[in-house]
């Protein structure tokens, strides 16, 4: 049987994050024929523990997405990481999981950095009804160079911590909840220090079938902090805006045998804040499925629409629609090959002046194609090769660019 997690690993192949600062992600999120995606090789056996070390280099061809003076930049990324699954005591389970990066750039040395990420999940189970997950996780990452545009080392640091139940009702109701804080800080050389958090709370209800199916109804509630830059508000009267959301969505999963998986959510979203009039009321959506016309087969699909916090630019929202679709074939149990289109499409809500004038409403279209080649030579030894070429059209001067992106990696487990 397939795992369950299997659907969410491959949308990730398919949409690794558009605003991701390097390349990368695309030999990151390639669905290798190891994992089990593909239902013509078995996956590899679940291990209470994994360690890798990985080498890799990346050629860009404007590493800063400019619009003119493209800079091309050779950049070599070194790491490490592993994670561990252990049975604590009776259902009770433990999952830690953490990496470190170096990253190393040949022309713009300014932009070297270190970066990690860790997470920490206890799996809680209290009788056949109850169970649920506890957990905190944190990264450390550099500013997506798409949205800064100039080679300064603006760091990312978030922080996140949950805890989330389901109680069983009988044999076909469930009800959930989850609460959630998190906190990102911005960091910039010679540049003001942002923090923004958000605080979560989640309640659903939802009917299960026998073959896993589900459909059911949430709400959320969200609070966070909007405040606005002292560029765009040089007196700080909105120091402490802050917003509120409350969205009731329907969700859904279906899955048809090995062939056909879907999720997805549509909801009514409203997003109101405290001191500026940047509200945002309307219906949302987030659908991903996956087909496999063959067990070595994969047709995924993404749909979505959103508004987002990108703390990456100083804005107080962005609304984000966008798709992806890309088949992944594995031939052979040791070599897999994917492709995929993503188009996104952004409107950005109370930018920063020094990106677009002031009045200006930040609208701007991404587009990225990725070709990926995941090879395995032997048994826990991973090769990945990919091609990346996007660009992104705006209606500021300046923030058009094109690149074209080329990445070689190789992991070694144990």
């Amino acid at each position: 049987m397939r795992r369950p997690y299997l659907l969410a690993a491959t949308i990730a192949f398919l949409l690794a994050p558009l605003s991701a600062a390097l390349a990368f992600d695309t030999v990151d999120t390639m669905p290798w024929p190891s994992s089990g995606l593909f239902p013509a090789y078995p996956a590899e056996e679940v291990r209470p523990y994994e360690v890798f070390v990985e080498g890799g280099l990346m050629y860009d061809s404007n590493i800063l997405r400019r619009n003119a003076d493209a800079e091309h930049e050779a950049v070599q990324r070194y790491g490490a990481g592993g994670r561990i699954d252990q049975r604590v005591v009776g259902r009770q389970r433990l999952h830690l999981e953490g990496r470190g990066d170096v990253y190393l750039f040949d022309k713009f040395g300014d932009l070297d950095h270190f970066a990690y990420a860790g997470a920490a999940t206890w799996l809680w189970e209290i009788g056949n009804d109850l169970s649920g997950g506890i957990g905190y996780g944190r990264t450390h990452r550099l500013a997506a160079l798409a949205e800064v545009q100039r080679a300064v080392r603006r760091m990312v640091t978030t922080d996140d911590v949950f805890a989330n139940g389901a109680w069983r009702l009988g044999p076909h109701f469930r009800t959930r909840g989850s609460i959630a804080y998190g906190r990102g800080v911005r960091e910039t050389p010679g540049e003001e220090r942002v923090s923004l958090g958000t605080r979560t709370a989640i309640v659903g209800a939802d009917y299960v079938t026998n073959l896993g199916n589900a459909l059911g109804v949430e709400y959320r509630r969200s609070r966070g902090d909007a405040p606005i830059s002292t560029a765009l508000d040089p007196t700080n009267t909105f120091v402490n805006n802050d917003y509120e959301e409350r969205e009731t969505a329907v969700v859904a999963t279906y899955t048809s045998g090995v062939t056909l998986r879907f999720n997805g959510r549509v909801g009514h979203l409203e997003r109101t804040y405290t001191d500026l009039p940047n509200n945002f009321s309307g219906t949302t959506y987030r659908g991903a499925a996956e087909w496999l016309p063959t067990n070595k087969t994969i047709l995924a699909f993404e749909a979505y629409k959103e508004p987002r916090a990108i703390i990456d630019i100083a804005a107080s929202h962005v609304l984000v629609r966008g798709y992806g679709i890309g088949p992944a074939w594995a031939p052979t149990a040791k070599l897999a090959f994917s492709l995929r289109w993503v188009n996104e499409h952004r409107t950005y809500i109370a930018v920063d002046p020094n990106i677009a004038p002031i009045g200006t409403l930040l609208d701007e279209t991404v587009r990225v194609a990725r070709f990926g080649i995941a090879w395995e030579p032997q048994r826990l030894v991973q090769v990945g090769l990919s091609l990346d070429r996007g660009n992104r059209e705006s209606n500021t001067l300046g923030r058009n660019y094109n690149y074209t992106a080329a990445t070689a990696n190789i992991r070694v487990i144990w």
